[in-house]
Parts: C-alpha cells; structure tokens; sequence
C-alpha cells in the first residue's frame, strides 16, 4: 500500500503517520513544520498550487490519499479549504488513487441532529461554508472522473470534535489553560478521540478498494454526545486541575454557531472494527495505562 497524507504535519495528518502500518509506503506534504522523517517521502506544498501538487502526485503514484490538509481561520482559509481540496481530489484522480477527505461535523446548523449521512449540509459560520464547499468540490471532481473511466473513489468523512493527550490538541491544550473563558452548555458534540480517528481512517484506506460507488460519505466520531462545557469538565478532572473556565450560553456568542452537531455513526459501526470511544471510555482507558 501507498499512502499519501495531506497535512501530515498537523494534528490529525501526524497522527496518521505515526499510525500507519510500517510495511506501507508512506509520504506526506506539509507547509510550515517540515516533516523530519526518515520513513516518510515528505514534499513541501501548498496545496492550493495544483502544479506542484500534481508533480508530487505523479512521482510518488499513491494508491489512497488522506486528505487532511485545512484552514480554521484566516484570509486564506476559503481558498485552502475549497480549491486546496478540489486540486487534491483532482490530482488523486489522474493518478486512480482513491481518496479519503475530511470534512466536518460543523457543516450542519445544529437544528436537526441526530445527523446521517444523508443529512444535507446547512453550513452558518464562514469556515463551515468552507467545509462545505469543499465536499462540493470533491464531489463535483469524482463525477467527471467516472467519465474518464478512472478506478478512484472518494470517501467524504465528516469528524467532530478531535482531541488527543500525547501530545495535547491545541484545543484541550487551551481549556485546561484558561485561555478559553466560557464554554457553552448548549452546544454539543460527539468528540472523537486522535487515535480512534487515525485508526479508523487507516482501517478505511485498507478498506478502499472495495468501495461500491464513486463517491460516498461516512461519519466519524466518538459514541458520546457531551456538551462543550461538559467536556471541559470532564478533561480538567482528568488532568486533576482547577476548571479555568465558566458555563454560558451559545445565544453569548457575537457570531451565529451550530448548537447541536450530533453525528449518527450508525452505519460507521457496521463497517469498521476501529473503536469509536466515547469520552468517558477514553479518559477511564487513559488513566489506567
């Protein structure tokens, strides 16, 4: 197996190369932090240069691709997001690579959760409008692929909330620091867990070739549904600190956010033997190794 990660210098992305079974083939692009690995073919890419991105596509010929790579925020996050993705998508695709691209949980105006997989996407914030885009392009890429008789599919996954301990995500690393006064009590979420994450979508690149159809969309996220407060609580507990922040109400908010983005992970159950842990499983797991 050949895999190539997009991103494979941030969270999730290093994740997955530490993850990933040592007898694959593994290369990955970054931007900013360089990949010092030996065992990984590392290419320096933004990925909204199409040019570049084909050229390391066509010399390394992946056979999956994890799509990692995104913005949160910034003046480039709109063009990261959407045409970054679909420049992915296309590269994979004249290379018959299949691809997984990560999408998000927030795409949806967290009005009608439980979410399916044949939930339609109602973004309200800019970076969901992104994300959402992004599955546009992807989409949009792999129908005219089927025209040029290509072997690649696509694998829209739609994460929620990621968090991880060694070393701590950036978000965690924040609450447990203070530097996030008000968490919202009305807001919920099914965090997944950065090792589950990775493992499911290294199961899911193992998976790949037996895809049925072109193009076709799975949730990824943990089997709890906890509110953003109550998550707080639940870390700060773990790493026995004093909680730093206070319960508020998503309405506190000056900009318009998802109130409830619960994914249904029915169907991901059913197809993958990758634990989905809930949060509680995960800190009780943790404190015991």
């Amino acid at each position: 197996m050949k895999l190539l990660v997009t991103g494979g210098s941030g969270y999730v992305g290093a994740r997955i190369l530490r993850r990933a079974p040592q007898e694959w083939k593994i290369a990955a692009t970054y931007l900013t932090h360089p990949i010092e690995r030996a065992d990984v073919a590392a290419f320096c890419i933004d990925i909204r240069d199409a040019d570049a991105l084909q050229r390391a596509f066509n010399q390394f010929r992946p056979d999956v691709v994890i799509h990692t790579a995104a913005r949160m925020t910034g003046d480039v996050m709109m063009a990261t997001n959407v045409e970054g993705s679909r420049n992915v998508a296309r590269a994979a695709a004249r290379v018959n690579a299949h691809l997984i691209h990560l999408s998000s949980d927030v795409i949806f105006d967290g009005e009608h959760a439980p979410y399916d997989e044949d939930a339609a996407p109602a973004p309200i914030t800019p970076y969901a409008e992104s994300k959402a885009q992004a599955e546009r392009a992807v989409t949009q890429t792999f129908q005219v692929s089927e025209t040029w008789k290509v072997c690649s599919t696509a694998l829209i996954v739609r994460v929620s909330l990621v968090y991880g301990f060694a070393p701590l995500d950036p978000r965690t690393r924040q609450t447990l620091a203070g530097e996030m006064p008000h968490l919202f009590t009305d807001e919920y979420r099914c965090p997944i867990f950065v090792d589950d994450l990775a493992d499911a979508l290294i199961e899911l690149a193992h998976l790949s070739w037996r895809a049925e159809q072109a193009i076709s969309i799975l949730n990824l996220a943990g089997a709890q549904r906890v509110s953003r407060y109550e998550f707080g609580v639940k870390l700060a507990r773990a790493f026995r600190v004093e909680p730093k922040f206070a319960p508020a109400l998503s309405a506190s908010s000056p900009t318009p956010r998802p109130r409830d983005c619960t994914l249904d992970i029915t169907r991901t159950q059913k197809t993958l033997q990758t634990r989905l842990r809930g949060v509680d499983q995960v800190l009780a797991e943790s404190k015991n190794e």
